[in-house]
């Protein structure tokens, strides 16, 4: 797919990244790797993964954990759980 993202395909991926984190309680405690995250999104949008992840964390919907040895590592903001749930649900 090449070009812009649809708002639809954007938000499709934003709520399949969030709903992963959310599912494995990647919280204060938990994280889950970049890996991890792009298994959950369609293969035809997984290009696009960065950029949504890039304005989750501008949003501070999405924190950067760290750098672990196996990849970077994202987790919620404990802080916006209200924002979260009612992209999810």
């Amino acid at each position: 797919m090449a070009g812009k993202l649809s708002e639809e395909d954007y938000n499709k991926i934003k709520k399949n990244i969030i709903k992963k984190l959310y599912s494995k309680k990647a919280f204060s405690k938990g994280h889950l790797l970049y890996e991890r995250l792009t298994m959950s999104v369609p293969s035809h949008l997984k290009g696009h993964v960065d950029d949504v992840l890039k304005n989750l964390i501008k949003e501070e919907i999405v924190l950067h954990y760290s750098k672990t040895k196996h990849g970077d590592a994202y987790q919620l903001n404990i802080k916006k759980l209200k924002e979260i749930e009612d992209i999810i649900f």
